[in-house]
């Protein structure tokens, strides 16, 4: 299947041609060429895409409406926003406060930031980001083990005490109602600046930034749909905050219809149809979408690219199993460990050290105060809900406007 998916009419023919190819065609033309297959009048058809595929595929929908036949209605086909894009909106959102970055990211990788002042791609992104965020939560540690045990300088004294699984827990939790923004931010912006800590105030947000990415791409490694769910609750405001206003509105209306409109049967099968697991390893689920775009080794699949790669590909297969062969490699394969990230880890440590960004210094100014996104997310999502009510009244609406973010949320906990 060679097909285009850049228009409404072509997105039609390439449902119809993969529904062809398991076995399933439109109910008339298979009766009228006596073929056996199942009806598909009465189940789904669950597709995975960006938000553009969901577009066309609605746009689909609404164009033939007016059709005769539920088949030709394409009211078969539910589709779910892939969870590969929403981890790169994402992570985009957080790339715009890469002024804040580009200090730590110079530390980091001093020999590519050609490449991050310029466009960087998700992969160095989502690279910058975490790396960035796992120092800034040990600078965090440092500066909390400090306050807590006295004589205790850094993170190798603290380990020295062998702490319990128990004490660590009760320290994180600690840690998180502590060093990440919360309702207490407002209070703080709100003081007089002689009594105000941008430095630290900008900390506390970032902080949560990076924490709420770290735990979607957790528990999307993990497949823990339950929490992938929750924490795109948490991202929908920063979203809209940022101008991503149609990731916020698509997953706002897709985990409206999957708490609320589905019913149960669909419910579940989306659940277990989000992430998918092909190796069967811990921690290695995939978003559908990041199987079908990359298939794990970051290749466009088209079919131009297939016919001129296929014979290089196999050559450099053979000739790798030959070297590996020859030189008794005891398991074959290419794949690389982990970096070691230690020191370079602890230049950036000694940064934050120095500057300590996580204690508070009455009257400390910065040159950038970072927004609250949720926050302001949160606040252009009631206007616009208060917009919906007006118009409700106006039109003697009484049967309710619609579903809240709330009301999922309480669901999921």
């Amino acid at each position: 299947m060679d097909i285009n998916n850049s228009t409404v009419s072509r997105n039609i023919r390439a449902v119809i041609d993969l529904l062809a190819q398991g076995g399933i065609y439109d109910p008339n033309e298979a009766s009228a060429k006596n073929l056996d297959m199942p009806s598909v009048m009465e189940h789904v058809v669950l597709v995975h895409g960006d938000l553009g595929t969901g577009e066309r595929l609605q746009g689909a929908q609404l164009w033939r409406s007016i059709e005769a036949t539920p088949w030709d209605h394409f009211q078969h086909i539910i589709f779910i926003p892939g969870l590969f894009h929403l981890k790169m909106a994402c992570a985009d959102a957080l790339w715009r406060y890469e002024t804040c970055l580009m200090q730590d990211i110079s530390l980091l990788q001093p020999k590519e930031t050609g490449i991050y002042c310029s466009k960087p791609g998700f992969r160095h992104m989502h690279q910058a980001i975490a790396h960035t965020g796992t120092c800034q939560r040990l600078d965090c540690w440092r500066v909390h083990v400090s306050k807590r045990f006295p004589g205790v300088t850094n993170l190798d004294a603290f380990a020295a005490l062998q702490p319990t699984l128990d004490e660590l827990q009760s320290l994180a939790a600690e840690l998180s109602l502590t060093y990440v923004a919360g309702h207490t931010l407002g209070h703080m912006r709100q003081k007089p600046h002689k009594e105000q800590d941008i430095q630290y105030e900008n900390s506390l947000l970032l902080n949560k930034y990076f924490s709420l990415y770290e735990e979607l791409s957790y528990a999307m490694n993990q497949g823990d749909i339950g929490r992938v769910k929750t924490c795109t609750i948490l991202w929908i405001p920063i979203l809209k905050a940022l101008g991503k206003h149609k990731y916020a509105s698509h997953m706002t209306t897709f985990l409206s219809n999957v708490h609320f409109v589905y019913p149960e049967g669909l419910r579940r099968a989306i659940r277990y149809h989000m992430l998918v697991n092909p190796t069967g390893k811990a921690m290695k689920w995939h978003a559908v979408d990041w199987c079908v775009k990359y298939g794990g080794k970051g290749v466009n699949r088209t079919m131009e690219r297939i016919l001129l790669e296929s014979p290089l590909v196999q050559t450099y297969h053979m000739s790798q199993s030959v070297v590996q062969k020859n030189f008794l490699h005891t398991h074959l394969s290419v794949k690389h460990a982990d970096p070691n990230m230690t020191k370079t880890f602890n230049v950036l440590l000694t940064q934050l050290t120095n500057h300590s960004p996580h204690i508070f210094v009455p009257g400390r100014t910065s040159r950038y105060e970072v927004p609250n996104l949720t926050n302001k997310g949160q606040e252009m999502e009631k206007a616009v809900q208060g917009d919906r009510e007006t118009a409700a009244s106006n039109t003697l609406d009484t049967e309710g406007t619609g579903i809240a973010m709330e009301d999922v949320l309480v669901e999921l906990l």
